[in-house]
């Protein structure tokens, strides 16, 4: 289980982090291009369609990872079932995003122009499809294939944006119509490779599987949503109390620190599925707390050395014009260390079909995290924004830590601290990374 788990992470890993690399470099890109207050435009922008995506999927997109693992559902009939989703959930969220920006722009998104935001929402149908249809192949847990198309959709952005660059005067609109392009462009593949592996496609609707997928989903949706509001409700309330510049320095600490974050996710990407279909309670005990204390290892010592050079980082990516970002970056990448803690945790409790317990946790650290942000944005800034998601974010990795340990009856250290017996873990990650062919592969 350890090695078969080892070498899905290990590929996991490396495609969340080629993807990291390229969103920094968009973030460079336009940082550079068009100066903090561009960033701050173009991340607000962006807050739209992200936004509405994650209040209108309900969870159904992990509803299909969980069924398919319990083996409840074919993977034949949810992909169908997705494919209905995605075309409905679609049509409905860009009807809500229109009325958004007729009647609600000016107060939400203060200094983002209407045109950016009526050409952000074009987004919203190809990530729903892309979405949908990518959770079927982790369902099946054709990890491989999983991460190709991740990486490829990053990939075909960041190609976007370069040619874009070289052909046509840089600004936000061709940035925002590069995204939209690469999910257009990778879906359409993604759809013919998922329905070759998954056998076919029954687009016939299935009531029970709706009302079994949204049961769970919406549980675990809850969470979804609490955990996208801590992460995004700070670049609201800077823009609220401060302005579109102040968005601009604080959105690239926020993308230089969530750059780490792929650690934990790889781990829990793979650890969804995994756990799912685990009946050994002796293996499942024993499995999660070593992933745990070993990704929580490995980001610290990620997250220090970035903390030491953070200056110099800020300096070569950004220039000096960014420096206002060093000190916010500082303090967000020792929130990260929390964030990779409650992921794992967080997953494997919601893959004992116990999701409402990592909704629990999210909801009360994003209204810790919000009172903690009007009561010292207005004072401290960025760097109260900053120190607020801190706090939050150690809150709520506590409290899952202590429903994680209850339920799984395994003790603090165990799940915390690095042990000597975990270097049989690297070991087994060297070695798969010796014997991977993921220079051919992906």
């Amino acid at each position: 289980m350890v090695n078969e788990f080892t070498k899905n992470t290990l590929i996991t890993f490396v495609t969340r982090v080629l993807t990291a690399v390229f969103g920094i470099i968009i973030t460079i890109i336009i940082a550079r291009t068009l100066g903090p207050k561009g960033q701050g435009i173009y991340s607000l922008a962006m807050l739209l369609p992200t936004t509405l995506l994650l209040f209108v999927i309900f969870g159904l997109n992990v509803s299909s990872i969980f069924y398919i693992g319990k083996k409840k559902y074919s993977p034949k009939e949810v992909f169908g079932q997705n494919i209905l989703f995605s075309f409905f959930l679609g049509i409905f969220t860009i009807l809500i995003g229109l009325l958004i920006i007729f009647f609600f722009s000016d107060k939400f998104f203060p200094g983002v122009e209407r045109i950016y935001l009526f050409l952000s929402i074009f987004l919203i149908p190809f990530a729903i499809f892309f979405d949908f249809v990518i959770s079927i192949l982790l369902g099946i847990q054709k990890i491989k294939k999983y991460n190709f198309f991740y990486f490829f959709q990053s990939f075909i952005f960041l190609f976007l944006v370069a040619i874009l660059i070289l052909g046509f005067k840089f600004g936000i609109t061709v940035t925002i119509l590069a995204q939209i392009f690469s999910f257009a462009l990778v879906g359409i593949f993604l759809f013919f490779i998922t329905k070759k592996e998954v056998g076919g496609l029954l687009l016939k609707f299935n009531k029970n599987y709706f009302k079994d997928a949204f049961n769970y989903g919406f549980k675990n949706y809850l969470g979804e949503i609490f955990g996208f509001l801590h992460y995004r409700v700070d670049l609201f309330l800077v823009n609220f109390f401060i302005n579109p510049i102040a968005v601009g320095f604080y959105y690239v600490a926020v993308k230089l620190a969530e750059s780490i974050i792929f650690i934990s996710q790889s781990a829990a990407t793979v650890l969804l599925p995994r756990v799912a279909s685990e009946n050994d309670s002796k293996r499942l005990k024993e499995f999660t707390p070593l992933v745990c204390r070993n990704v929580l290892f490995i980001t610290f010592f990620i997250a220090l050395l970035l903390f030491i050079f953070s200056s110099g980082i800020i300096k070569l990516f950004y220039s000096e014009e960014f420096l206002d970002s060093v000190r916010p970056f500082q303090i967000l990448l020792m929130a990260t260390l929390f964030i990779a803690g409650w992921k794992i945790l967080g997953t494997d409790v919601s893959a004992r079909g116990k999701p409402i317990l990592k909704t629990y946790t999210s909801g009360l650290s994003v209204i810790l995290n919000i009172i903690l942000n009007i009561l010292w944005i207005p004072k401290y800034g960025i760097v109260g924004a900053a120190w607020a998601s801190l706090i939050s974010y150690f809150v709520m990795f506590i409290i899952m830590l202590f429903i994680y340990n209850k339920i799984s009856k395994n003790n603090f250290w165990d799940v915390v601290f690095i042990r000597k017996s975990d270097m049989k873990f690297y070991k087994d990650f060297l070695l798969a990374f010796k014997n991977s062919k993921l220079n051919n592969k992906i």
